[in-house]
């Protein structure tokens, strides 16, 4: 057999039929899905939309994070739908180079009053991005608790899948004063890449916090040394701080360039989390530490 299917949430058999994603064997060992991966990004999965799509069981098991962390080396983002694993590999990806960012003038008045933590309130990012942030209806978001304890579990990924120190993380956005948390998102690192998953702002309350918390994150992650910022499919926001469109053989050359190098991506010190101080690019902040590749 050819070993790939295409279908939805159940198997179908070998075959190609339009926008449909292409499903990853339960039984085809990750060593197998290793070598075919990049052989994938490279030769592409067909044209049309459903064609940047794998499809994978989302299990409870230590297969799902190993599989999430080989997905995540050879570029693609891992997503989730209809109780399945989503990994997309985007026909254009929308990055940076975190030194690149624009911030405007107004962003840096409402960056008063706020502070930036990193791994602190995952379970509250997680319920904000649930509650807050959906496609079309309010609920109908694609971050559930499966996918969210599948990304947690990557962290314990270990032996020779731990490539690039893949790990998930959490950026949270404070208003100093109250102690809210007002924006928030799930991303994570590999290498020297970090690649946004999905996030969250109170607008409503907090009216600009969501331009805040990218501004804060892009400084953070421009101190910390990361090369990229991977900000996944293109949308007017993203071009508008800086991000870039580029072709999907592009991106290949990039994660694969700068996947080697790890970076450490750590919270700053209480003292130094001031949002407006490190959007302000305020010296004395840590600089990178470096591990070994």
């Amino acid at each position: 057999g050819c070993g790939w299917s295409r279908g939805g949430g159940s198997a179908s058999p070998c075959g190609r039929s339009r926008n449909m994603a292409v499903r990853i064997p339960s039984e085809m060992s990750l060593e197998d899905l290793d070598v075919r991966l990049p052989k994938i990004v490279d030769g592409g999965l067909g044209p049309g939309p459903g064609n940047e799509f794998l499809l994978a069981e989302l299990r409870d098991d230590d297969r799902t994070p190993q599989l999430i962390a080989i997905l995540i080396w050879h570029g693609f983002l891992p997503m989730g739908g209809l109780g399945m694993l989503l990994p997309k590999i985007h026909l254009v990806r929308c990055i940076m180079e975190p030194q690149d960012m624009h911030i405007g003038r107004k962003v840096k008045r409402r960056a008063k009053g706020f502070h930036l933590t990193l791994n602190v309130a995952w379970p509250l990012v997680v319920d904000s991005i649930q509650r807050l942030t959906y496609t079309q209806t309010p609920g109908d978001c694609w971050l559930t608790d499966e996918l969210a304890n599948a990304y947690e579990r990557v962290a314990r990924v270990s032996g020779k899948w731990r490539r690039g120190g893949v790990v998930f993380h959490s950026v949270e956005l404070w208003h100093t004063q109250s102690g809210e948390l007002v924006a928030g998102e799930v991303g994570y690192t590999c290498g020297s890449v970090y690649s946004s998953c999905t996030g969250f702002t109170r607008k409503a309350e907090y009216p600009g916090a969501g331009s805040v918390q990218l501004a804060v994150l892009g400084r953070w992650l421009e101190r910390s040394g990361f090369a990229i910022w991977d900000l996944g499919m293109d949308m007017d926001y993203k071009r508008e701080i800086g991000g870039r469109l580029v072709p999907r053989e592009e991106w290949a050359r990039q994660i694969r360039h700068h996947r080697h190098k790890e970076v450490v991506f750590a919270s700053p010190p209480e003292e130094e989390a001031d949002a407006l101080r490190i959007i302000s690019r305020v010296s004395g902040l840590p600089g990178a530490e470096q591990s070994p590749a």
